[in-house]
């Protein structure tokens, strides 16, 4: 009886004390004027993201200077306090490629092409592997990266620092 006691008093404790030590509540509008020059990115009610660097903070709005891919605006865009629904900070990818990704799947679509090739091939004729089979994956490897390299990666969003 006095360990079921001891358990339930534990747990009482426990309990007392994780809404202390939760985390802080992300829906502090005001906090936002700590990340002010800061890369953020917005979540709005119709579930467009949009990234850009916050400017200012007011009760009923946020004013942003909104990025693309390959740089940052210098118009204000306005945010009104009602179409936000959330707000993280982010990191911004300016020129950056996705060559290295686009080769690794170029090198894989070759290999998948060349074994596939080969299995057919050796289906057909008793022969063995065709000729040029090793040069399947590198020639994928060299298409993926030049696709790879045609795109630019988009911004990251990181910790979230406001929700509805």
């Amino acid at each position: 009886m006095t360990k079921l006691t001891a358990s339930c008093l534990i747990f009482l404790l426990l309990l007392s004390v994780a809404h202390v030590t939760s985390a802080k509540p992300q829906n502090y509008w005001s906090s936002l004027k700590n990340f002010i020059g800061q890369p953020i990115a917005i979540k709005t009610a119709d579930g467009v993201t949009s990234f850009g660097v916050l400017v200012s903070v007011d009760d009923s709005e946020i004013s942003v200077h909104l990025a693309d891919e390959l740089q940052r605006s210098i118009r204000e865009t306005p945010f009104k306090r009602a179409e936000v629904t959330k707000i993280w900070r982010a990191k911004f990818r300016f020129g950056e490629k996705k060559t290295g990704r686009g080769a690794l799947i170029g090198l894989g679509a070759g290999l998948g092409a060349g074994y596939l090739t080969a299995f057919v091939m050796a289906q057909r004729e008793n022969s063995g592997p065709p000729h040029g089979f090793a040069l399947f994956p590198i020639v994928g490897a060299g298409i993926g990266a030049i696709i790879g390299g045609s795109k630019f990666k988009g911004h990251k969003k990181q910790k979230l620092i406001y929700s509805i």
